[in-house]
């Protein structure tokens, strides 16, 4: 699933002009239902390629799927202004937009609260971390699958 959703991504931030990186280990199961995870990992690619743009003006962003343990961690990361720490609490709020997203970029200020929201839901969490090198990491961690749930290849969309 998360393959297609990558591709689809990837293929939109090109035609704006930027690029999507993709390291997704094959055959990753976590607690959550399928569209629930397309609305979380397209939520923080939206976001990224909004306000992560870098200084030439375009999205250098990067997608990580992994695991770690009994947990499944799937990071969005950017090369933009990235976000103060003392702003994340505020930003998971909705409605709220940090000064970044002030200077004409449209939105809501909905992405993370709903992404947040739909992650406790399944006793996820978001992380908003600095990258190594300037930028933003978005990081979300899952439970594990232990039986039947939703696969995050092309095996179940």
């Amino acid at each position: 699933m998360l393959a297609e959703l990558y591709e689809r991504e990837r293929s939109h931030t090109a035609s704006l002009g930027g690029e999507l990186e993709a390291s997704i280990d094959p055959g990753l199961r976590a607690r959550i239902t399928a569209l629930d995870l397309k609305r979380i990992v397209s939520n923080l690619i939206e976001n990224a390629r909004r306000y992560g743009r870098s200084s030439d003006g375009l999205a250098h962003l990067a997608i990580s799927v992994h695991s770690e343990g009994n947990i499944l961690a799937i990071e969005v990361a950017d090369r933009g202004p990235g976000i103060a720490p003392e702003e994340v609490d505020r930003l998971l709020r909705p409605f709220s937009r940090g000064e970044a997203a002030r200077t004409g970029v449209s939105g809501a200020g909905l992405g993370l609260a709903i992404v947040e929201r739909l992650l406790k839901h399944v006793g996820g969490s978001l992380r908003m971390l600095p990258r190594q090198g300037g930028g933003l990491i978005a990081r979300i961690e899952l439970p594990k699958a232990k039986f039947r749930n939703y696969q995050l290849d092309s095996e179940n969309q």
